[in-house]
């Protein structure tokens, strides 16, 4: 869009271009070489070596065919203001190349402290999330930044107009938040900004229908519709940031997540949040190739049933020393799911064990996907062309050239139908 536009970031662009390639044919070798330990790292041969030197003649062609061609990547335009749509575009780059250096670091690291100190130190899922988290907070900002803001340079008066708002609705949204019990802190910065960039998109598509809705009388729906069509790359994308907002709000709900495990026998309860686990029974069938140990639980609310959950754990009939398959059963809301499993017997009473995951929010990262994947699809499809609206001069003929008037044919003057960009 920068490019197209503007003119702008070219190099940026093409050298982006080359690091992805590059960075896909790295993961190959680290997944190959056996350089780095990981479930990922599937196997471990020679044909590293060979990757390596994919790599470098690789590099060695992207190099030459920039430098052969940098005359044509010169910007037509420069950065004129730091508040405008060009720099959410630059620092959007930015903080995605941030994250992509933090998660290459990291997985490199082991390597690199083998190289330095003799001792291969890994790092954890913490590392990631620690360095990952404001990352991410700061990329879901931007999105709701990104279209207010105009090209060259924004006003302080189109920032006051445009702005109040959505920041208003994400005031409102962390102190709803705040009350409903979301305490931690990067959930509660999550979900405000969540209603924040929610807000700028639903301001994006109302202006735009409502001018639409001016012009031919239409619903609000009918119109926001007729507006996604007419500019489906622009409006695609707006939808794409509204499935990401609920994947974020998804995210949010992780701080919250809760588990208990318990020895259980026939009749037995266990509380986890809300719901309150019985375990009814235990059976056992046998199927095919393997024989299922199942626990019976019913699942309460309020001392109301909901549902029955029935957690396996599946001994197959190949290998006898083969640990046995467990088949988690899921009670799944759009607020919570509630993962149920048998995680076999307790070495101390042989009692069977229930482990009880209880998770908000998981769906909306579901959602979310869903969502992303129909803007993509609608950024996919042509725009609609304008319609060509033929509307007559007003006025009135003078009566004294009204008969040479009406032998003239009539011209009438076109007026295009006015779009929303």
């Amino acid at each position: 869009m920068m490019q197209e536009k503007r003119g702008m970031m070219k190099v940026w662009n093409v050298w982006l271009v080359f690091i992805t390639f590059l960075l896909c044919i790295t993961g190959t070798f680290l997944t190959r070489s056996g350089v780095v330990a990981s479930v990922h790292a599937f196997a471990q041969s020679s044909i590293g070596n060979w990757f390596l030197g994919f790599i470098g003649v690789v590099l060695l062609t992207c190099l030459v065919a920039y430098f052969k061609n940098r005359d044509y990547l010169e910007s037509e335009n420069q950065l004129d203001a730091m508040v405008s749509r060009e720099s959410s575009f630059l620092f959007n780059n930015l903080i995605l190349l941030v994250s992509c250096v933090a998660v290459l670091s990291g997985t490199l690291f082991p390597v690199f402290s083998e190289w330095l100190s003799g001792n291969r130190i890994s790092v954890g899922a913490p590392f990631f999330n620690k360095v990952n988290i404001p990352i991410g907070l700061l990329l879901l900002f931007l999105t709701g930044v990104g279209p207010l803001l105009a090209w060259r340079k924004t006003s302080r008066e189109s920032l006051k107009r445009n702005f109040a708002g959505p920041l208003a609705a994400g005031a409102v949204g962390c102190v709803v938040a705040f009350a409903l019990g979301y305490r931690q802190f990067y959930s509660l910065v999550c979900l405000t900004l969540c209603v924040f960039v929610a807000g700028t998109i639903t301001l994006e598509f109302y202006r735009g229908a409502k001018v639409i809705r001016a012009r031919s009388g239409a619903s609000f729906l009918a119109s926001a519709v007729d507006l996604t069509m007419r500019n489906t790359r622009r409006y695609g994308g707006y939808i794409v940031h509204m499935g990401m907002v609920l994947i974020f709000g998804g995210f949010a709900g992780v701080a919250f997540n809760r588990d208990v495990q318990k020895d259980m026998q026939p009749g037995s309860t266990m509380q986890i949040g809300p719901y309150t686990l019985r375990l009814q029974s235990l059976d056992s069938r046998p199927e095919k190739n393997y024989t299922a140990e199942r626990m019976n639980v019913e699942v309460l609310r309020n001392n109301k049933q909901l549902m029955m959950l029935y957690p396996e754990r599946r001994h197959f009939n190949v290998n006898a020393n083969e640990p046995a398959g467990t088949m988690v059963a899921i009670y799944s809301t759009l607020k919570e799911d509630l993962y149920v499993v048998y995680a076999g017997e307790s070495p101390e009473t042989n009692l069977p064990v229930i482990h009880a995951y209880l998770n908000p929010l998981v769906k909306w990262i579901w959602l979310g996907g869903a969502v992303v994947v129909f803007g993509t699809l609608v950024a996919l499809l042509p725009n609609r062309k304008s319609v060509l609206v033929l509307a007559a001069v007003p006025g009135t003929v003078p009566q004294g050239i009204a008969g040479q008037a009406l032998a003239q044919p009539f011209t009438p003057r076109p007026a295009m139908r006015e779009g929303h960009d």
